[in-house]
């Protein structure tokens, strides 16, 4: 994948989808496109859905409303979650021939949530590890992107990846896979001197620590890291970590592994809403066509492979 994600072009566009970065504070409003488009219902597609959402008529997807362009709230209107997500989950709704409803969920309730049925699937902030794949949820990835540190703009530290960070603090989401990324370049280069972890709920109260001065730096994928950067009238900047630290990592739709069918559904229905085009529309209305998948990438659980519904 071709890392520029801190082209001064891409940083000057972000400006037109500004809402918080993980935080609704920290930014302003975000106004999702608007859609003439609609996309024809395949009823084979929808016959795979699970039963419930066929004779409720709706999918409820589940995830925090604090990570634009992903996925964040509009000032006028906090009822309603807006971005790349939505607009996605609004494009596969018409495929599948159901309504979308979501609800605002912190991270650490979201896995047991889709495993439990509180929601039916979750869109938004699940990355791609073969864990998960193996043993926890089905994934569809409908994203990619690298992750990037943010720091007070005036950067005094010089910091550009997570080796340079060996006795500082930096802010992760609980239970995340940054805090087990940061965690390894601290044993591996932080001898003596290990990089400390603040976990967050949500990215609202860790944009806040950065510019309080709290932690210093806050993790989080590049294309939510800029939203912070343009929305913060100068507070801050970011670092983007090299592949060896943290690689392009999908970002997926996440399944129970008891509703094999409707992750079928999904991957289907993604791909129909790729090659219709909808899909490249609403990546390049929040400017973020570079995290984009074709067709051929969109299969369930692309690092293991595991079977949908299926555990290792």
């Amino acid at each position: 994948m071709t890392r520029r994600f801190l082209s001064s072009a891409v940083l000057l566009s972000v400006a037109l989808v500004a809402t918080a970065c993980g935080s609704s504070t920290e930014a302003a409003s975000e106004t999702s496109p608007s859609s003439t488009t609609t996309l024809t219902e395949d009823t084979a597609l929808h016959d795979l859905l699970p039963e419930s959402v066929r004779s409720s008529g709706t999918l409820t997807l589940g995830a925090l409303w604090e990570t634009p362009p992903m996925i964040g709230v509009d000032a006028s209107d906090t009822t309603t979650p807006v971005g790349v997500a939505p607009d996605l989950a609004q494009a596969l709704g018409q495929v599948l021939g159901v309504d979308v409803e979501w609800q605002n969920m912190q991270w650490p309730a979201q896995l047991p949530g889709v495993q439990s049925g509180a929601v039916d699937a979750l869109m938004g902030q699940v990355s791609v590890t073969a864990e998960r794949e193996q043993s926890v949820v089905d994934l569809v990835p409908f994203y990619r992107t690298t992750e990037s540190l943010l720091l007070p703009a005036d950067n005094p530290d010089g910091i550009a990846s997570l080796k340079d960070m060996c006795g500082m603090t930096v802010g992760v989401p609980v239970g995340s896979i940054q805090g087990e990324e940061v965690s390894a370049v601290s044993d591996a280069h932080c001898a003596g001197d290990a990089i400390q972890l603040a976990e967050y709920q949500g990215a609202t109260a860790a944009v806040s620590a950065v510019r309080a001065g709290t932690v210093d730096a806050w993790l989080d994928t590049t294309t939510t890291q800029l939203q912070a950067v343009e929305a913060s009238s100068g507070a801050f900047t970011t670092a983007e970590l090299p592949e060896d630290e943290s690689p392009a990592n999908y970002t997926a739709i996440a399944v129970g592994k008891a509703n094999p069918g409707l992750s079928n559904a999904l991957v289907g229905a993604l791909k129909a809403v790729i090659e219709d085009g909808a899909y490249d529309d609403v990546l390049e209305a929040h400017d973020v066509s570079s995290a984009a998948l074709t067709a051929d990438d969109v299969v369930a659980n692309p690092i293991t492979g595991t079977a949908v519904g299926a555990t290792a």
